[in-house]
């Protein structure tokens, strides 16, 4: 069996076209990542991100693009999230 591309659970099947491998690799490039597992948590974080991103969105190839929306997505759902969880109160004034 091959090794899976992503170290997400939940992207174990997920076998990404070639576009969205160069997309990554580049948007990974862009934002000076190690490799998954030479990196800390947050270089991990931003992979993953990316990953998910890129799972979820396949018509999205351009690097700088899959960069942008990527982590615009990840705020939109770290925002959501605090917003509903009872205990981490508002993030407006």
């Amino acid at each position: 069996m091959s090794k899976s591309f992503s170290t997400n659970p939940r992207l174990v099947d997920w076998v990404p076209t070639p576009q969205q491998i160069k997309a990554i690799q580049e948007a990974r490039r862009l934002l000076e990542l190690l490799p998954e597992e030479e990196g800390d948590a947050t270089n991990a974080l931003r992979i993953n991100t990316l990953n998910v991103y890129s799972f979820l969105h396949p018509e999205v190839t351009d690097p700088q693009q899959l960069v942008d929306d990527a982590f615009e997505f990840l705020a939109h759902q770290v925002l959501c999230h605090r917003q509903i969880q009872p205990g981490y109160g508002s993030v407006t004034s």
